[in-house]
């Protein structure tokens, strides 16, 4: 009986010595572990290379367009403002999903004006404009109070405009969509910039600026 048990346990210990030293499987063992993380690590790679080519397409568009559009150069039949969302929508060379691009512009008096609210006094003391308690200067003329004074348009002679582009971005995998873009899967992008227009001809007819509630 104790013989046969010492050939169970000898056997086992064999088995077991055998098992350590065996190497058939190992390669596609650990190729299951290491090929996920590459393939991640590639896809991410492409991701962020084709996020960082939308912003460059972007910025260089937003640029040429504003170039063009402080000279007052326009194609026969087109407003400046076509004319400036056809160039732009031109240098992104198909790369930019033009369903998901929002062009803007716009005007100022000066440069200082850009990002700067409508002024109000603040009759309440709350430090946020009240609609029909503070009074406003319609700075504008679109008779409502504005976070932000620019006009909508590319300007005339000597007016300030900022171009801005912002799109949204698809990716090209769902996992880095959820992971890093929004409830949509998209990762917004944008682009601007601000120039003088040149004193190319006469300048378009100002608002009267009034005060109002």
């Amino acid at each position: 009986m104790r013989q046969k048990n010492n050939r169970i346990t000898g056997g086992l210990q064999t088995f077991l010595r055998r098992l350590r030293q065996h190497q058939t499987g190992a390669v596609l063992i650990e190729s299951a572990f290491v090929i996920p993380v590459i393939a991640l690590a590639t896809i991410g790679t492409l991701e962020v290379g084709v996020t960082m080519l939308s912003i460059v397409m972007l910025e260089g568009a937003i640029s040429e367009a504003s170039r063009a559009g402080m000279t007052g150069a326009t194609e026969n039949g087109q407003t400046r403002e076509q004319y400036i969302n056809d160039l732009l929508k031109e240098k992104t060379f198909g790369m930019i999903d033009l369903n998901n691009l929002v062009i803007t512009q716009k005007v100022y008096e000066e440069f200082a004006d850009v990002g700067t609210p409508e002024p109000f006094a603040d009759n309440d003391g709350d430090g946020i404009y009240s609609p029909g308690v503070d009074a406003y200067t319609d700075i504008n003329c679109n008779d409502k109070w504005d976070d932000e004074v620019g006009k909508n348009g590319a300007g005339g002679p000597g007016e300030v405009v900022m171009y801005k582009a912002v799109y949204d971005a698809n990716f090209m995998t769902g996992y880095f969509s959820h992971m890093v873009g929004d409830d949509d899967g998209k990762m917004q992008l944008s682009a601007s910039t601000v120039i003088q227009n040149e004193p190319y001809g006469t300048p378009p007819p100002g608002c009267v600026v009034e005060v109002k509630m």
